[in-house]
Order: structure tokens, then sequence, then C-alpha cells
């Protein structure tokens, strides 16, 4: 199971406002017992980088309340990973960067680094990252860099990985919409989120996608299910 909350942006949302994805996921996890079970956390987790307000990169954005977006960010995942290390023979956490949260998300999957040393982790801040399992490749990035040419890039990055794949998926997210193309073999996928319509989006005239963040459910060799939730 692919468990990625991507542009979740605590700070924007909160706890009590994801309880119903963290429900809903948790009784997934409970539905059986599971080989493996992949969160990947970043992917502007958090709205603002720093307290004044920017991203990692310096831009000034709306103003969040950064301590209780942690700790809403800590009481959503923490219940979800204890019970996914019930329910799984192997636990792994990527964090994946953001334009929004890099350094600041970075330390908080280092807490989580110390706090759950049974559990796998790669926490390096490489632009693009892949995941196998069995026959499955899983590329991760953010999408706001070079979105145009990962068909072309994770291959030449991961040669092997992407030799001994029969199912290829990248998954990106920075647009907060659902898209989906198959390119050569790949598919290049786009996350939703459930996260709500900040006020830069609503300004802009982002508005009206879906409200649900995505679940995948992998066998050896295939992608059995997409989960809304």
């Amino acid at each position: 199971m692919e468990i990625p909350f991507f542009d979740s942006h605590f700070g924007v949302s909160d706890y009590d406002y994801y309880k119903e994805t963290q429900h809903k996921t948790m009784n997934l996890l409970l539905s059986r017992r599971w080989s493996e079970v992949l969160f990947i956390i970043g992917q502007d987790m958090l709205h603002n980088d720093n307290f004044k307000g920017q991203t990692v990169n310096g831009t000034q954005i709306e103003i969040i309340d950064l301590p209780k977006a942690w700790e809403d960010a800590f009481n959503f995942y923490q219940p979800m990973i204890e019970l996914s290390l019930e329910q799984s023979e192997n636990v792994k956490i990527i964090y994946s960067t953001g334009n929004h949260d890099l350094t600041i998300t970075w330390a908080f999957v280092q807490m989580l680094k110390k706090l759950y040393p049974q559990v796998i982790f790669d926490d390096s801040i490489d632009e693009r990252k892949i995941h196998t399992f069995g026959q499955n490749f899983i590329g991760i990035t953010h999408g706001d860099k070079a979105r145009k040419n990962l068909h072309n890039i994770f291959p030449v990055e991961f040669p092997v990985e992407w030799s001994k794949s029969k199912n290829r998926e990248v998954h990106i997210g920075h647009f907060h919409v659902e898209d989906a193309k198959d390119v050569f073999g790949m598919v290049i996928r786009t996350l939703a989120t459930r996260n709500k319509t900040d006020t830069w989006h609503k300004t802009n005239g982002f508005i009206g996608a879906h409200k649900r963040f995505m679940l995948f459910e992998y066998s050896e060799t295939e992608l059995e299910s997409i989960h809304y939730v």
C-alpha cells in the first residue's frame, strides 16, 4: 500500500478537517495483512517553511500557525504509522521535497526517524526518488521542476530499476488536481489533494477540483486499486 498525501498544506487545512481521511485510511490498513506500507511525507505537507510565512525560496505567502500545523500533522500521521507497524511486514517512509516546506518537513521526518527506529527511512533531499515493489516502479517527485521531461529523466536516472519493472508510474503533485498521462508505457500521474482552496488559488481562479487524496494498492506485478480518501 502506497500512502501519498501530496499537497496537504497543514496550516491551511487542519487535523479536524483531515480526520475523515485518517479514518478511511486506517480502515483500509485494517482490512488485511500487508506485505509493505509506504508513506511518502513531504510534497508541501506544511504550508510555510518558517515563522515568517515564507516558502523555502523566500516567497511571501499567507502566514499560518506553524506550531499548530506541526502538531496537526503529527496527530494525523502518528496513528497511521503505528497501525501500519501492526498490520504490515515492512513500513517505509520516503521524504519527498516540496516547493513550500522543504526544510521544515525534513525536520518533521527526522523526528519520526527518532520515534520509529523500526521503520525504513529515505530522508535524503534528492529531487527525484523511486520505490520498487515486485515488478512495480514508483517514481516520486513534486512536479514543480522538469515536469514535462519526467518520462525521459526517470529511465536515465534509474535504468536498472526501470529495466526490471513492468508496471511503471511516476507520482507527482503541485497542481492540486488529478491527471494521468500514459507516455510510452509509463503513467505520469498527478495526484489530487483534499486540501482546502487557499487564498492564492481562489484569487487566481484555480477552483473546483475534486477534494480527495489517492492511495495505491499493488500486487507483485501491477497496480490493483486506487482508493480515494
